[in-house]
């Protein structure tokens, strides 16, 4: 059994149907460089229904699994980061793959301090051999730790938070669906974390390939994004003019630093150079159908917001 005043930190997993992922997952925490009675692998399964997670758990208490019915991935970590043991959680999704120095670089980060120092590590892209447009755009889009910290954001694919902080704020809001850990990062900074930008740990991630995937992703995210500020009382960006005129994109991404195109320096940090051809294919779909599809998941997410707020409220939509 593993001796619990030794344990360095608690990995945390959420999955829902996933076991190829969880089995290469393990397979690269056993090779972590920090020792395996060092830290402990907790999964949290949200409802999986092809047996993700039988037979997972160790018999000395290395891989420990928390199973729950199908809410959402903020549930299943919260269930399971309220089992941890270690005073550093290492927040990492099932489909991603963490170098062998990945927690020892994590927990330095975040060592010492549980007044609220939330590290945010490197997510790299395991790309195919040939990359689609909907790669490029997916890469383009997605996982830019460095710039996401920036705006007070960061992502549970590779995050790192004493456990102490973490459930002082009261852990993620698993109320709705999805958007839980950019909603985390902004409560933990505005509890006045430290929260910055890790690359010395790092995770890698697969890209979404086919168009299906992507645009499914940018319908969740902006759908619950527009649910929690319409809950809290806010308009979405996607309730205002500017959201539906492509040349206010083209404007934010410039003022972030980004290319207009497919952004090449992130796209290089990930081995890949976008050609002239990628952009003619890609730019129509950044700066019409995604804000499209953007734009109306937010209407329907405002929708779901309003009735949220009402339903706390014991009101009646007007």
């Amino acid at each position: 059994m593993t001796n619990v005043t030794e344990l360095a930190a608690s990995v945390i997993v959420p999955v829902r149907n996933g076991r190829r992922h969880l089995e290469e997952l393990l397979a690269a925490l056993s090779g972590q460089t920090l020792p395996r009675d060092r830290f402990e692998v907790l999964i949290g399964d949200d409802g999986s229904t092809d047996g993700s997670t039988d037979g997972l758990a160790t018999a000395d208490g290395w891989v420990r699994v928390f199973s729950g019915p199908p809410r959402s991935s903020y549930a299943a970590r919260n269930r399971a980061a309220r089992a941890a043991r270690a005073e550093t959680l290492a927040f990492c999704d099932a489909d991603c793959l963490p170098e062998p120095d990945w927690l020892e670089k994590g927990i330095a980060a975040v060592e010492g301090d549980a007044t609220g120092r939330v590290a945010a590590g490197r997510i790299r892209f395991v790309v195919p051999p040939r990359p689609t447009v909907w790669t490029l755009i997916d890469m383009d889009t997605t996982k830019d730790h460095r710039r996401e910290v920036e705006i007070g954001n960061a992502e549970t694919a590779n995050l790192f938070v004493r456990r102490e902080f973490f459930e002082r704020l009261g852990g993620f809001d698993d109320s709705i669906p999805e958007h839980g850990d950019f909603d985390f990062a902004l409560r933990a900074v505005a509890a006045g974390a430290d929260l910055f930008y890790e690359p010395s740990a790092v995770v890698w991630h697969p890209t979404r390939n086919t168009a299906r995937p992507f645009l499914r992703m940018v319908w969740i995210m902006h759908r619950w994004y527009a649910a929690r500020e319409a809950r809290a009382g806010r308009r979405p960006l996607g309730l205002r003019l500017r959201w539906w005129l492509p040349p206010i994109h083209a404007r934010w991404r410039r003022r972030s630093g980004r290319s207009l195109g497919l952004d090449r320096w992130w796209l290089g940090q990930n081995g890949v150079t976008p050609r002239m051809r990628d952009n003619v294919r890609a730019v129509p779909i950044m700066y019409l159908l995604v804000p499209f599809i953007g734009g109306v998941a937010q209407l329907r997410g405002w929708w779901d917001g309003r009735r949220m707020r009402v339903a706390t409220r014991g009101g009646a939509l007007r």
